[in-house]
C-alpha cells in the first residue's frame, strides 16, 4: 500500500512527538538517577566501577540501550498500527464500492496476516454471491424456457381435440366411418398428451433437489434381461431383432431399480422407434473403470453429430417430424441423465454410420446427495 505525502507527514510528526517524550522521560529518569539513587552506597559504589573502567559517562549507557530499544518498537508499533487503520479503511471504503451492485470489483490489497485472509474471504463471499445469482437467473430462464415448451406442446393436440371433437359436436361428418375417425384422432392426441404431462411430471421429480432414491441391492444382469424379455415382441413387431450380451456371474449393486428401468426403457423404446430402418438392437452388460456400464445400440440411421451434444437436453428432437410420429415428448433422455446423476453415475452417446451407441456408466455403491 503506497503513503501518501500528507500519510508521510504525518507519521513523521507522530514520531518527532514520540521522540520528544523518550526524551522527557530519559532526562527524568538521569535527574532521579543523580540525586536518588546514587545516594544508595551499593549503587554508588557500581557507578564509581563503571566511570573507572568505562569513563565517566559509562553509567548511562544502559538507560540509553533501554531507551532505544523502548522506542524502536514503540515506533515500529505505531507505524504498523497505522498501516492497518488505512489499509481497513481502503478496505471498508471498496467494500462500500462493492455493496453499491460492483460484484466483479476486486480489493485493491492483500494485507499479511489476519486482515489478508478477510479480504480473502470477502472475495469468497462475493464469488459464491455472484454463483448463486447466476445459478438463479439460469433457473428462472430454465423455467420459463420450461413452460414456453410444454405450452407450445400441449396445444398442439389440444387444438386437434378440440377441432375433431367440434366436428362431431356439429355433426360435421359425412357417416359413421369418418366421426369414428376424428374420435380416433382426438385419442391419439389425448394419448400424446398424456405421455407429454407424465413425462413432465416424472422429469420435475427426478430434477428436484431433494428427490428421493429408494436404494436397494439388486443384481444388474438379472434386471437387464427381464427389461429386455419385454421389448422382444414390439422390436420383432417392427423387424427387429434383440441380442442381449450380459456376463456370466452376477453383478451386485446398489440403486433405485425403479428408476434404473425406466432409463433402460427408454433407451430401448428409442432404438425400436428411430432403428426400425436398420435390423438389430444389442443390450450389453460389463464392468467398466471402477463400475459397472450398460449400453443400448441399434444399427440404424445415424444421428447427426452435431445433435448428439444436445440430446439430453429437454423437448430436444433430433427430428421433429420423427418425433411427432412417434409421439415422443422430448423428455425421455432428459429424465435418464436426471436420473442417472442422482445415482452419480454417467450416460452419454456416439453414432457412426454402423452403429448408434448410447452407454450408462454406474457405481456399484454410491453416497445419497444431500
Amino acid at each position: 500500500m503506497k503513503l501518501k505525502a500528507k500519510d508521510f507527514l504525518r507519521i513523521l510528526l507522530d514520531l518527532l512527538l514520540s521522540l520528544l517524550i523518550f526524551y522527557a522521560v530519559f532526562q527524568t529518569a538521569a535527574f532521579l538517577a543523580n540525586n536518588y539513587l546514587y545516594n544508595i552506597p551499593e549503587i554508588r559504589n557500581y557507578v564509581w566501577l563503571l566511570r573507572r573502567n568505562f569513563g565517566t559517562d559509562s553509567f548511562k549507557i544502559p538507560i540509553i540501550l533501554l531507551a532505544t530499544g523502548l522506542f524502536t518498537a514503540w515506533t515500529f508499533v505505531r507505524i504498523r498500527k497505522y498501516m492497518e487503520q488505512k489499509q481497513m479503511e481502503q478496505i471498508i471504503s471498496e467494500l462500500h464500492y462493492i455493496a453499491k451492485g460492483n460484484f466483479n470489483h476486486k480489493i485493491s490489497i492483500r494485507p499479511t496476516g489476519s486482515l489478508g485472509n478477510v479480504v480473502d474471504s470477502i472475495h469468497a463471499l462475493v464469488k459464491s454471491t455472484l454463483d448463486a445469482m447466476e445459478e438463479e437467473r439460469r433457473l428462472e430462464q430454465s423455467k420459463d424456457e420450461l413452460v414456453t415448451n410444454v405450452s407450445h406442446d400441449l396445444r398442439t393436440p389440444l387444438t386437434s381435440i378440440i377441432g375433431y371433437l367440434g366436428l362431431i359436436e356439429q355433426n360435421k361428418y359425412r357417416n359413421e366411418e369418418q366421426m369414428k375417425q376424428y374420435t380416433h384422432i382426438a385419442y391419439e392426441k389425448a394419448k400424446q398428451m398424456n405421455v407429454l404431462v407424465s413425462d413432465l411430471f416424472e422429469y420435475t421429480k427426478v430434477r428436484n433437489r431433494g428427490a428421493n432414491l429408494i436404494r436397494t441391492s439388486f443384481d444388474l444382469v438379472e434386471l437387464v434381461e427381464q427389461v429386455c424379455v419385454g421389448f422382444r415382441v414390439a422390436a420383432h413387431e417392427v423387424g427387429l431383432s434383440m441380442r442381449v450380451e450380459t456376463p456370466d456371474q452376477k453383478i451386485e449393486m446398489v440403486g433405485d431399480t425403479d428408476k434404473l428401468v425406466r432409463v433402460l426403457e427408454n433407451l430401448i423404446s428409442n432404438a425400436i422407434k428411430y432403428g426400425r430402418d436398420g435390423s438389430t438392437i444389442v443390450v450389453r452388460v460389463f464392468h467398466h473403470e471402477q463400475g459397472v456400464a450398460f449400453s443400448v445400440a441399434n444399427n440404424g440411421a445415424p444421428i447427426p453429430e452435431a445433435s448428439l451434444p444436445n440430446l439430453f437436453e429437454r423437448f430436444y428432437r433430433v427430428e421433429t417430424s420423427r418425433s411427432q410420429e412417434t409421439g415422443g415428448s422430448g423428455l425421455g433422455l432428459a429424465i435418464a441423465k436426471s436420473i442417472i446423476d442422482l445415482h452419480q453415475g454417467s450416460i452419454s452417446a456416439e453414432s457412426t454410420n454402423e452403429w448408434t451407441t448410447f452407454t450408462v456408466w454406474l457405481p456399484l455403491h454410491f453416497s445419497p446427495i444431500s
